[in-house]
């Protein structure tokens, strides 16, 4: 099996509402509670929350419908079956990671970092970290995408190296391949010149308002045009997006 989301996964759903209706609303934050001094006398002063929604509105909508022809549903032979459906949510998923990817490159802060080098690289990582992690984001809700040009350089510094086989099976599953400064690290295809993403899940948000997952149907019964034919369909519709372009830092190669 071919590998699926990786990236995608690790956004968060905090929206208020039901998708079905076209949008959602994200709660939008950039500011923490203020503790003040306190007036045994006169109380303390009621302050205004800076709480506020952001509307999504709900605008991917993707489908699948492949001719099989020369088959019935029910006669389609088992391994075609299985290789179209396992085509088809590789697909499917690949179209999800891509976007949200995307989602991150739309909505984000330019690292101010030079190109990265074998040399360079891992303090490059470890200075972006440090720049979302004072905004008060815990690194537990924090993950560095590297590409895998990134991750080749990276294999040759010993202190990336030396922590690799610390990761356990359950991050491996998640398609973690280390950490860097206590952040989980995800290898993936980033695209042209994008060298590594630094990103918060709290301000990256997926929404699935519904899918069909991929299915054989018959065209046959009922239909004036299929004779003896079949057909592999499939719909999702969905949304991502950054709330925040300062929870996430991108790294591009500037030369």
């Amino acid at each position: 099996m071919r590998p699926s989301l990786k990236i995608r996964n690790t956004f968060s759903s905090d929206y208020v509402g039901n998708p079905t209706a076209g949008a959602v609303n994200v709660p939008v934050r950039n500011t923490d509670v203020t503790i003040r001094d306190y007036d045994i006398k006169n109380g303390l002063t009621l302050e205004q929350s800076a709480t506020d929604y952001k509307n999504i509105p709900i605008t991917k909508n993707k489908g699948i419908n492949e001719l099989i022809d020369g088959y019935e549903a029910a006669a389609v032979p088992d391994n075609l079956m299985a290789q179209r459906i396992e085509s088809a949510s590789y697909s499917s998923a690949k179209t999800l990671e891509d976007d949200a990817i995307n989602a991150l490159l739309t909505t984000n802060t330019a690292s101010t970092q030079a190109d990265c080098t074998k040399d360079n690289v891992y303090e490059n990582i470890v200075k972006d970290i440090a720049n979302i992690a004072k905004l008060g984001v815990d690194k537990n809700r924090m993950y560095v995408a590297i590409s895998y040009d990134i991750e080749t350089m990276l294999l040759t510094d010993e202190k990336y190296s030396n922590t690799a086989s610390q990761i356990g099976a359950e991050l491996a599953r998640e398609g973690v391949v280390n950490k860097i400064n206590g952040v989980k690290v995800i290898t993936q295809d980033l695209g042209e010149d994008v060298e590594y993403i630094v990103y918060a899940t709290e301000w990256c948000q997926k929404i699935d308002e519904w899918k069909v997952n991929p299915v054989v149907v018959d065209l046959t019964t009922g239909s004036s045009e299929f004779i003896g034919a079949s057909a592999l369909k499939g719909r999702f519709v969905y949304e991502d997006v950054v709330t925040d372009a300062k929870a996430v830092i991108v790294k591009k190669k500037s030369a």
